[in-house]
């Protein structure tokens, strides 16, 4: 098929998708979910598209007169042929049978307009005296997640079905002998308030700087990576710490050495050497992948959770920390929706995915000025949707924390820890009593 051929078939279904958009209040909703006006090539046809959303997004009636009204208001009535060019397309014949077949060829033509318009900006980019690869790549990277060839279905399910699909898989638990249904945290009352981490949960770990809010996110990928009874792979994005930090830090975890002597590697007895050996094993046959980019990008983030997803079926993802994801083209100024989009956007992520998503936030300092320093989840820094978004928020909270002054030093070995389930969408809201051993970075139930 030659390209007048092409153009002649797209031209006819962009006039009978418009058409029916104009006649048919019954096609209109599978009309607007599928596509924008952004899909229109013909530039006539993305005017009265452009009309056609707004007048249904102010909730007011869809007809000539009141495309022609709105396009006449905003200035570009000639432009879209005026009153002809609109009667000339709701006359033409249309049916609601084959729209989807319509919206089908009008989808799949912007997405290769898309992609080819992102090679050629791209490589007109490679052309430049001065080209700065990497941000080329980071950009190219995040068009090419907003090009979707896959058509937006309507995402609509009949109770009916879901019950079907419900029912059948209470029957396999029912008769299963594992308890969870989630990824293990290695923690029992946890696993027993969460049936483990879900599927598809995103999910936020907050606490105050060096509660040990990254300590307790390393015994979670540990415990769910090193869990006999699943077979978990667990993703790190570690803003924060390089990967061979947090590698020790879990060495010092399994090996109960003190993580100072692992820094400086001095005084380290035979016996301990053992354990760090045994560890170093046991760490090779464990399926963790760490990415320390410094500034990633919620987009970054998206690419590699969907290959390491693909690659090596990882179902655990750890972010250390939301407030230090990046957002290209930011000035800054308004950082609370940019992380409210953040939130947003790593919720579909997990949606998306089937990855649970565990990502770790600060809190604010308004906690500090209480009486009871115990969080609660206004104290949540940027909190915007992040309450909204996550389907749990834990906090850790460590009363010894605030026992010390600052010139003070804390020499105790064990530090009692409220992990505090203040949000919990699909079950109960509790404080699970844990002990921190300090030295190690380790976790364990009281």
């Amino acid at each position: 098929m030659n390209n007048e051929q092409q153009s002649q078939i797209l031209e006819e279904a962009e006039q009978q998708v418009l058409a029916t958009a104009i006649k048919s209040p019954n096609a209109l909703p599978d009309i607007l979910i599928s596509l924008t006006h952004d899909d229109f090539f013909f530039g006539q046809h993305n005017l009265i598209f452009q009309a056609i959303e707004n007048l249904n997004s102010n909730n007011q009636e869809i007809t000539e007169l009141t495309i022609a009204s709105w396009l006449d208001k905003n200035g570009k009535l000639q432009q879209a042929g005026g009153n002809a060019k609109i009667f000339e397309i709701s006359s033409i014949y249309y049916t609601d049978e084959n729209i989807e077949s319509y919206i089908d060829i009008i989808h799949e033509a912007s997405a290769e307009r898309k992609f080819k318009n992102l090679i050629r900006k791209t490589s007109e980019e490679t052309n430049k005296t001065s080209v700065n690869y990497r941000k080329l790549l980071e950009k190219a990277q995040t068009d090419l997640l907003e090009i979707d060839f896959d058509i937006k279905k309507n995402d609509t399910t009949k109770i009916g079905d879901s019950a079907i699909n419900v029912v059948k898989r209470i029957k396999q638990l029912a008769e299963s002998k594992e308890s969870l249904t989630g990824v293990s945290t290695g923690f029992h009352e946890l696993d027993n308030v969460t049936s483990g981490l879900q599927p598809q949960d995103f999910i936020i770990l907050a606490a105050r700087p060096s509660m040990g809010k990254t300590a307790f996110a390393l015994n979670l990928a540990y415990n769910a990576a090193t869990d006999r009874q699943q077979d978990n792979a667990v993703a790190i994005f570690s803003v924060e710490m390089p990967t061979d930090q947090l590698t020790q830090r879990i060495l010092s975890m399994e090996t109960q050495i003190n993580a100072d002597k692992l820094r400086n590697g001095k005084g380290i007895t035979k016996e301990e050497w053992r354990k760090i050996n045994a560890a170093e094993d046991k760490l090779r046959k464990t399926r963790i992948f760490v990415d320390d980019t410094p500034g990633i990008t919620v987009q970054q983030i998206q690419s590699k959770l969907h290959k390491l997803k693909r690659d090596e079926n990882v179902n655990l993802c750890i972010i250390d920390y939301l407030q230090l994801i990046s957002t290209p083209g930011s000035n800054g100024n308004d950082r609370q929706n940019e992380i409210s989009t953040i939130s947003r956007q790593l919720k579909r992520i997990a949606r998306d995915t089937g990855v649970t998503i565990v990502c770790l936030s600060q809190l604010s300092r308004s906690v500090e000025k209480r009486e009871d320093k115990r969080p609660i989840m206004s104290d949540l820094r940027d909190s915007g949707a992040i309450e909204q978004d996550a389907d749990m928020i834990m906090f850790l909270y460590r009363k010894d924390y605030y026992q010390h002054n600052d010139d003070e030093e804390d020499t105790s070995e064990v530090s009692p820890t409220e992990l505090i389930i203040a949000k919990h969408r699909n079950g109960a809201t509790k404080d699970i009593s844990l002990n921190f051993l300090k030295q190690y970075g380790k976790f364990l139930d009281k």
